[in-house]
């Protein structure tokens, strides 16, 4: 390669056709800087299809590739080369400027680069998954991309900052899948947003671009760390802020992220993630006890309590449900009354206290006094004191 008065690259691509003809000619014409010959409209190679026919190149371009053929020893007549062999040597000339199609039949492309790149219809490469670029023009000015390179003018040049568009591929030559060695092997583990699950998998790359992909079993300390961060991000649900605010309230010494670390460990899918599921059976207890989740009324029946922010707490209950019942509940270390929100038949409120002494005494008789007409068959006894509470109707005569 140093002996011959050529780009390394295409020295390079010159000693592996082994100095024939064809090799030799593409070698001359890409030496030529500002020169790009016509090409057939479908080609599994523009470089080949541009050399197919002698009688189409400058004289100095077959002179150059008689030289070329003697520095390496080829008198001028033919070496054998097929099309693939020609394909092999311009690949081999230029194993950093592979690239891959973006997706079947796409004219967009990934380089081993990581740039990324646009066939243009003047390239007449038209299928094929992998690619060589060999003359790459700039995206136009103020949109970035690489600048032009032709097959004899060394590495691609870098993105140029600020922009957004892809480089364009005037000529392109296919590469076969099996000439492609990955360059290197790596093992990561993903969030799929769209699935709710931590997968893990095992690429091989061809500089940026992926040749194969195997599915792993995920590691479980890896995965682990993923869920809880994905978990974080999607926000914490009404669920957990309850179970938050409930630990708040009683005053336990229990950190939610440690409870998260303890529910994400082992898993591997989001929906699998419960925090209430991972306090211990010790933790539990103390936690119902100070903070119950769920309210006892006179009724017989229970109804959810919710935690308030500011440490605060609720439970909405229908009145009827509370009859016998004079003072206010109280709740937790502090004792904090419950905000009752004294529900119609209808379910909707008609009164909220934190003194049912109170409301018995003074409001009562109006709420009864309006509500009993509309819904005649609950009771609405004259003493709520001595009534007895239920959740039912009254039975009809």
């Amino acid at each position: 390669m140093h002996a011959l008065p050529l780009h390394p690259r295409l020295a390079r691509l010159l000693l592996e056709a082994n100095g024939a003809r064809p090799a030799a000619l593409a070698c001359a014409l890409l030496s030529e800087r500002h020169f790009v010959p016509r090409h057939a409209t479908t080609s599994s190679s523009d470089l080949l299809s541009a050399v197919d026919r002698e009688s189409d190149l400058p004289p100095h371009v077959l002179q150059t590739a008689h030289v070329l053929q003697q520095a390496v020893g080829v008198e001028r007549g033919p070496v054998s080369l097929d099309e693939r062999a020609f394909r092999r040597a311009v690949f081999h000339g230029y194993p950093d400027r592979v690239g891959r199609r973006r997706q079947a039949g796409s004219p967009r492309v990934l380089l081993a680069s990581g740039h990324g790149a646009v066939l243009s219809g003047e390239s007449g490469v038209r299928d094929g998954e992998f690619v060589v670029a060999i003359d790459v023009r700039a995206a136009p000015r103020g949109e970035g991309g690489l600048g032009r390179q032709s097959l004899g003018e060394g590495a691609p040049g870098r993105r140029r900052p600020g922009g957004g568009g892809e480089a364009r591929i005037r000529m392109a030559s296919l590469v076969d899948r099996e000439w492609l060695r990955p360059s290197r092997t790596e093992t990561t583990h993903e969030f799929d947003r769209e699935a709710g699950r931590v997968r893990a998998f095992r690429r091989d790359y061809y500089g940026a671009i992926v040749l194969a992909e195997h599915q792993l079993t995920p590691d479980p300390i890896t995965a682990a760390a993923l869920l809880r961060d994905a978990y974080i991000e999607r926000g914490w649900t009404d669920a957990d802020e309850q179970l938050a605010r409930r630990v708040r309230f009683a005053g336990l010494p229990l950190d939610i992220t440690t409870l998260l670390a303890r529910a994400t460990e082992g898993r591997t899918d989001l929906g699998q993630i419960s925090l209430a599921a991972h306090l211990t059976r010790d933790e539990q207890q103390r936690l119902d006890r100070a903070a119950p989740p769920r309210l006892s009324v006179p009724s017989g029946r229970t109804h959810p309590l919710e935690y308030h922010a500011d440490g605060t707490l609720s439970a909405s209950v229908k009145l009827q449900e509370l009859f016998g019942l004079a003072e206010t509940p109280r709740i937790g270390p502090r004792q904090e009354p419950v905000l009752l929100l004294l529900l119609a038949p209808n379910a909707r409120p008609v009164q909220t206290t934190r003194d049912l002494r109170s409301f018995w005494e003074r409001t009562y008789p109006e709420v009864r006094k309006e509500l009993r007409g509309r819904y005649p068959r609950h009771p609405w006894p004259d003493d709520p004191w001595s009534a007895t509470a239920t959740a039912r109707t009254r039975k009809r005569r």
